[in-house]
């Protein structure tokens, strides 16, 4: 009797095990066709064929000026602008509304290419942060990457330093910087590299977008931020003798800005945010150890107005600051082309700024946000 019964359960192990086998193999089956049937696409492979849909466009985004010089002004102004003041929907906003986990607050699917991948058993943070580190050096435009934390409900960013494990992380490609919007050639190896990714921890992908819809929404994008971007420049020349570096320094610093690694002296407000730029109009950089020695006849101040909030009285300031200068030392203020700058011209400066960034306002793009500086940046 004990032996039949030994027998009996020796075969029901046996049968259970075997049950399991086919059952894993099922779920590896399915798996497989779910990453086929979200990856399947007729583009060309970048990985493969580097060439493929890479645009050659080299031209860097100009940067617009307004000094009020012949063939500007007014009306010069307005050229090119997006009238419309809307920026394209957000390409791949059905998608992940229908996602179980919203993507992270710092993101906007009108500024980044968002795609999550889940995988069946959790992935060490570091492993994929390794695994994405070779994929996507050298990519052009920055790329932002973070792990869902199961026991604090939320998204958190990841690096090189990141410890852990996640079954869910979410990549976000930024469409647009000052350079112009990604190419197609970006794109296509975002998606391409993450489909690898994916595949090689057992992934599958979720709200991966069109093409078509997200270079045309990146195009949109860039139009309007080059609409927007524009530098305002406002110089102090000498009238006889040139300025010593000494001085300007002392002025500076008693005004608060502060001496950069970039050469030029920063206004910046309480979070370390920079305001607006004094700067050489000659070819030397400002430097600690230079500036006993150096002497110059022009010096700038320019401000962004993308990147700064309530731009009209930063602009009311730096004016303050350049008369203070010119004073100080005996020169004049002037726009770009030489022209004197006065409280009227001020007054056309300020009310175009305050239309630029009404204009962002308008499109939830705040002048000076955080979504800004990604935005307006190099």
């Amino acid at each position: 009797m004990d032996g039949e019964l030994q027998i009996a359960l020796v075969a029901v192990g046996i049968t259970i095990i075997v049950l399991l086998i086919l059952y894993n193999k099922w779920q590896e089956r399915r798996h497989s066709r779910k990453v086929d049937k979200a990856f399947r696409s007729d583009h060309p492979d970048v990985l493969l064929n580097p060439g493929a849909g890479i645009s050659n466009d080299g031209d860097d985004r100009f940067e617009p000026r307004l000094s009020g010089g012949e063939g500007e002004g007014e009306g010069a102004l307005g050229a090119g602008i997006y009238v419309d003041g809307e920026l394209p929907a957000s390409y791949p906003s059905d998608d992940l509304r229908r996602l179980p986990l919203p993507p992270p607050a710092v993101l906007d699917p009108r500024v980044d290419c968002i795609i999550r991948i889940d995988a069946i058993d959790a992935v060490e943070v570091v492993k994929v942060w390794a695994e994405q580190t070779r994929r996507f050096e050298g990519l052009s435009r920055p790329l932002y990457w973070f792990a869902f934390d199961d026991g604090e409900n939320l998204w958190r960013p990841i690096d090189a330093h990141s410890s852990g494990a996640s079954h869910k992380f979410l990549a976000a490609l930024q469409l647009v910087n000052r350079q112009g919007p990604i190419s197609e050639g970006d794109f296509l190896r975002f998606t391409g590299s993450m489909q690898r990714l994916a595949e090689q921890f057992h992934a599958v992908p979720e709200g991966i977008p069109h093409r078509a819809e997200v270079l045309g929404a990146a195009t949109e994008l860039d139009r309007f931020c080059e609409s927007v971007d524009k530098l305002i420049v406002i110089n102090v020349v000498a009238n006889d003798l040139a300025f010593p570096a000494t001085k300007i320094r002392g002025i500076a610093e008693s005004a608060g800005l502060q001496l950069s690694e970039d050469g030029s002296f920063h206004a910046v407000d309480d979070s370390g945010q920079t305001l607006y730029v004094l700067g050489n109009c000659e070819p030397t950089f400002f430097t600690a150890e230079g500036m006993s020695n150096l002497q110059t006849r022009a010096v700038s101040l320019t401000f962004e107005v993308p990147r700064v909030s309530d731009g009209v009285a930063v602009v009311e300031r730096m004016m303050q600051f350049a008369v203070r200068l010119a004073e100080v030392l005996d020169g004049v203020v002037v726009d770009d082309d030489g022209h004197a700058f006065g409280a009227e011209a001020l007054g056309g400066i300020s009310g175009h700024i305050q239309q630029f960034q009404a204009r962002m306002a308008e499109v939830g793009i705040d002048a000076g946000s955080p979504l800004a500086l990604r935005l307006f940046d190099a």
